[in-house]
């Protein structure tokens, strides 16, 4: 049984026919590619939030090549390691959906998935992955989950709201936080920035207890220029390039690159 609620009074929904619908009668279609949108519009800054189509596509290229995999395993691990049956696990932030079908797909248990993010493009293109997950479309600040109903939440690279957070997970759940540290792809960064600052991570860390924290750092090898360009547009810095320095991508070939991350497990106090 899903844990979906209603964004908007956070009462559980119930599948009718074609759509999703509360006891206060708010109701939402299913999409035929079988994602639920759930992002209401004061939960929007645009019309079009999150992630763009081009950074989309080349996040999906990316991560398809299997560069990031070393990133999935490690959060695969630590979920196996203290596995239990029928589990509800969200990830937060997923993007076009890659970590969260392999998950599952690694995982292979009876969990029950959610992905959820705000950019629609991403939750589409979640889709053609598999109909077997709750894709939805989503704002991180209103979290459209019952309260206390998830065993696990993953959040790689993406901003979270500790409220929901606390609100969404149960009392024995955990949260596994992937964030990037100054050295996460530094070589981009000498390339694009004339000074490369190194900054707090102060601002990320959220006040919960702290189950496990640890540094994952290793260098890949970006095979060719088109791989080399696919990360650097899946990240802000590409948007950061100046005009004299655009010219930089032209050149970008064979790279070695390095991961450089925090894996943080959290338990909501």
């Amino acid at each position: 049984m899903h844990k979906l609620a209603c964004p908007k009074c956070h009462e559980p929904l119930q599948k009718v026919e074609k759509t999703y619908q509360c006891s206060h009668h708010h109701c939402y279609d299913i999409a035929k590619s079988q994602y639920i949108n759930l992002l209401l519009n004061p939960d929007k800054a645009t019309n079009n939030p999150g992630d763009n189509k081009e950074s989309l596509l080349c996040r999906q290229a990316h991560l398809n090549q299997g560069y990031y995999d070393i990133i999935l395993d490690e959060v695969v691990q630590y979920i196996q390691e203290h596995h239990h049956d029928h589990m509800h696990i969200l990830d937060l932030g997923c993007g076009e959906g890659y970590y969260t079908y392999h998950l599952k797909e690694k995982l292979n248990d009876d969990s029950v998935f959610y992905g959820l993010d705000i950019s629609k493009n991403g939750i589409q293109m979640a889709t053609k992955y598999t109909k077997d997950i709750y894709w939805i479309v989503g704002n991180s600040k209103n979290i459209p989950i019952l309260d206390h109903s998830l065993d696990v939440i993953t959040a790689l690279f993406t901003v979270v709201n500790a409220q929901e957070i606390k609100r969404c997970l149960k009392e024995d759940g955990y949260m596994i936080h992937v964030t990037a540290n100054n050295h996460h792809l530094i070589e981009f960064k000498e390339l694009i920035y004339d000074e490369v600052k190194m900054k707090s991570d102060e601002f990320i860390r959220l006040p919960f207890e702290v189950v496990k924290s640890y540094d994952f750092k290793k260098k890949i090898h970006l095979k060719n220029h088109e791989d080399s360009l696919n990360l650097l547009k899946m990240t802000p810095h590409y948007y950061h390039i100046k005009k004299e320095k655009r010219h930089i991508l032209e050149t970008l070939g064979e790279f070695d690159v390095t991961i450089d991350i925090r894996i943080t497990i959290y338990k909501p106090l």
